[in-house]
């Protein structure tokens, strides 16, 4: 499955919010200026309340579930890789159980604990779970983004629950009917269009990670290029990584090789 891309001119960015306004439900939109702006993913994005956003100082703070997930896995995996060594001690004498307990993939050593001992391993998983320490990140949204945001809010309170993008607030009744926030897969069928509908971009595939590549492609230019800026902001744990994900092209180093001569020789 190809990747999806970043939209690197931003004449064209700005082309396809207007597109995603005149053609399709606000939401759409409005999601589209908040992933440009933040970088958030998508499920972070969808899942926001209004309690999230501080309208005074435009700061929009979450809970990243992805990372967060990662911190969880990480204290699951630290118990069972305990529980691995215990089952080898406590087989010790028995050696057809020490070699099936050692050959065993620390993921998958539940299956060969004694029954005795599932009930308080899954407590320890459960307990190393809930422990995890969230992954928060704290954004910024620009005052036309908040001012849609208060306008929204006033429309539709009390019948969102606070969610900025309840099923309840869409267009159309069939999505009213349907309880939650609005899915990943109906954003999908929406900016996955602009491929096909707008010109600068039939040869690209867009599609709802392309917000955040186009925040920290464009976040990289505005910044004077400080590629260790936006990959802390991104959540990279290299610059060769996000060098990658921003899709630094031809054109791009052609650029600042040209630029080169204006440095050495003006």
């Amino acid at each position: 499955m190809s990747t999806v891309q970043a939209i690197s001119d931003k004449r064209v960015v700005k082309k396809a919010e207007k597109y995603l306004k005149r053609h399709h439900d606000e939401v759409y939109w409005l999601i589209w200026r908040i992933g440009i702006e933040t970088g958030l993913r998508i499920t972070d994005i969808t899942k926001l309340s209004y309690d999230n956003i501080n309208f005074e100082s435009g700061e929009v703070t979450v809970i990243e579930s992805k990372g967060t997930l990662a911190r969880q896995a990480r204290a699951r995996h630290k118990v069972l890789k305990s529980v691995k060594n215990e089952l080898l001690n406590y087989y010790k004498r028995d050696h057809a159980k020490l070699l099936s307990v050692y050959v065993c993939d620390y993921r998958n050593i539940v299956d060969l604990v004694p029954r005795s001992w599932k009930h308080s391993i899954e407590v320890r998983l459960e307990e190393a779970t809930k422990s995890a320490p969230v992954k928060k990140r704290v954004a910024y949204l620009s005052s036309r983004t908040l001012t849609a945001l208060k306008k929204r809010r006033k429309l539709w309170q009390g019948k969102d629950s606070g969610l900025i993008f309840s099923r309840a607030t869409l267009a159309s009744n069939r999505a009213k009917r349907q309880r939650g926030v609005i899915s990943r897969q109906a954003c999908w069928r929406v900016f996955s269009c602009l491929s096909c509908c707008i010109e600068e971009l039939r040869q690209h595939k867009i599609g709802c990670h392309s917000l955040r590549k186009i925040f920290a492609r464009h976040l990289y230019h505005s910044s004077d290029m400080d590629i260790g800026l936006v990959a802390t902001i991104i959540g990279h744990q290299s610059v060769s990584t996000t060098l990658r994900y921003i899709g630094i092209s031809d054109e791009d180093t052609r650029r600042a090789q040209l630029r080169l001569f204006d440095y050495f020789f003006a």
